[in-house]
């Protein structure tokens, strides 16, 4: 099985285990990251900023980057798996986008805001999804930063056949000469939240994430152009 046949399935057996609409989890989690998003680009002039997304999917995360702020105009987005890209440009036809691997893609320049959301780690090749974040390092303008979100665990540890953990150890060694912030352990595990939701005990979900260790290991990592 070649690795773009993987990927396309990996996809396509996430999108059979999503949550029932009677569950407010998934409303919870959309909300929890646009706040995390708001506070990494307060200071960040939106209507201004060029933006690229590296692994767009279908359009999801674009979609709340123009809630936000970003501009149609300032948008290029990437995406490798033909299946998502034509729902991306079906969803979001203004925008500029490619059909190909990041890594063979000719960019036009550097952007003020470059995103990874959930890539790295579905990339299992270490030295792929590496080279992919070092080109990503390389593309952000001056005064821009580089919003990596991903599952982090220092062993790289397989969870299964299509999705490998990411080290921060590494990602930090990377960017060493880049000023890094990381927002650790942002979401309460999903266990713990559908579970509450379901109880319609959701509103101890912000108290029992506040205290980090019912969490998972998914982190935001802001990197950003050392001046």
């Amino acid at each position: 099985m070649d690795d773009l046949k993987r990927m396309r399935d990996f996809y396509d057996s996430r999108k059979k285990n999503t949550w029932s609409i009677f569950n407010c989890y998934p409303y919870w989690l959309d909300c929890k990251q646009t706040r995390t998003l708001t506070n990494i680009l307060k200071l960040s002039n939106l209507e201004k900023s060029t933006f690229l997304d590296i692994g767009a999917g279908e359009g999801n995360f674009l979609c709340k980057m123009l809630s936000l702020g970003i501009q149609y105009k300032n948008i290029t987005a990437i995406e490798y798996l033909e299946d998502r890209y034509k729902k991306l440009i079906g969803k979001l036809p203004h925008i500029k986008s490619i059909n190909d691997d990041f890594l063979k893609v000719k960019l036009e320049g550097t952007y003020d805001i470059v995103t990874l959301m959930a890539v790295l780690t579905s990339v299992t090749d270490n030295e792929i999804r590496y080279a992919i974040f070092d080109k990503a390092l390389n593309s952000i303008s001056s005064n821009g930063m580089l919003i990596l979100y991903d599952y982090f665990d220092n062993s790289e540890k397989f969870l299964n056949d299509d999705y490998r953990t990411l080290s921060l150890t590494k990602i930090e060694e990377l960017a060493k000469k880049y000023h890094i912030e990381v927002y650790k352990n942002v979401y309460i595990k999903s266990r713990y939240a559908k579970g509450l939701c379901k109880l319609k005990l959701q509103s101890l979900i912000p108290l029992l994430e506040s205290l980090k260790i019912f969490n998972d290991t998914y982190h935001f990592v802001v990197i950003k152009n050392a001046k």
